[in-house]
């Protein structure tokens, strides 16, 4: 099961050139607490000036200017169509920094249990639907996992917090956006409404959590460095390496 989620769920992380300093954060923390071998797929626009550890790549899709925040999912879609050929993948933004182990055993599960059910479009893998309004629990099992269920109603249906995807789903709902585009936000919101409507897709989650992190940014605010939920030794190891300098954390 490791070797399953190891080698055959790729995490796709997605940046842009403001927020290229918390790639390094992010990789020391998840070398640390997921794998020094899996790979990590950085897409963003500028390549960065520093070096990542071996197991990130990074990839341009062109130029940051191409794609303003309202054309924020311009951006996703093109990654997915033209970089993503596996059927399921791990979303997760540069600043979703992982405060512990990660389960490589329930991230097996949750991929094995997705293949098994085809009308579900995304498995939260943290605990955002858990602790959503009216989640069901009890909904399923699967292996150690207790599996729920997010009400189609519930706010933000389709949160961008780290989940694995299903990926013609997720185009699906993506496609569905207005010619002028869905910021990330939009996604969350309108893509809800989206995914309601359609009626035949599910989004769940479990009440284990294979991957805990924070948010070191909050609303979009890449100025703004949130600290308070990664343990004392790692920010004093990321400071000392200079991670945190950006952010005048020296």
């Amino acid at each position: 099961m490791y070797d399953y989620e190891l080698q055959r769920v790729p995490v796709i992380i997605t940046t842009s050139d403001k927020y290229l300093p918390a790639l390094l954060p992010f990789a020391y923390l998840a070398r640390s607490y997921w794998s020094r071998e899996k790979e990590f797929r950085v897409y963003g626009f500028t390549p960065p000036e520093f070096v990542l550890p071996p197991n990130f790549s990074f990839t341009s899709i062109g130029e940051f200017k191409d794609y303003p925040v309202n054309r924020w999912t311009d951006a996703l879609i093109k990654i997915i169509e033209e970089h993503v050929k596996e059927e399921l993948f791990i979303l997760m933004l540069e600043d979703y920094w992982i405060t512990r182990r990660v389960s490589h055993e329930a991230i097996s599960l949750a991929a094995t249990y997705m293949e098994r059910h085809s009308n579900i479009i995304k498995f939260d893998l943290c605990a955002d639907r858990m602790y959503a309004g009216g989640a069901i629990r009890g909904y399923d099992s699967f292996g150690f996992l207790d599996i729920v269920k997010s009400p189609p109603l519930s706010a933000y249906h389709m949160s961008l917090m780290t989940g694995m995807w299903r990926r013609e789903h997720m185009l699906r709902v993506l496609k569905s956006q207005p010619s002028e585009g869905w910021t990330p936000w939009d996604v969350e919101i309108a893509g809800t409404t989206v995914l309601q409507n359609m009626g035949d897709l599910i989004v769940v989650g479990s009440e284990q959590w294979p991957i805990r992190h924070t948010l070191a940014f909050r609303s979009g605010d890449s100025t703004a460095l949130r600290l308070e939920d990664i343990k004392r030794e790692d920010v004093a190891t990321i400071t000392r390496l200079g991670f945190l300098a950006p952010w005048g954390v020296k």
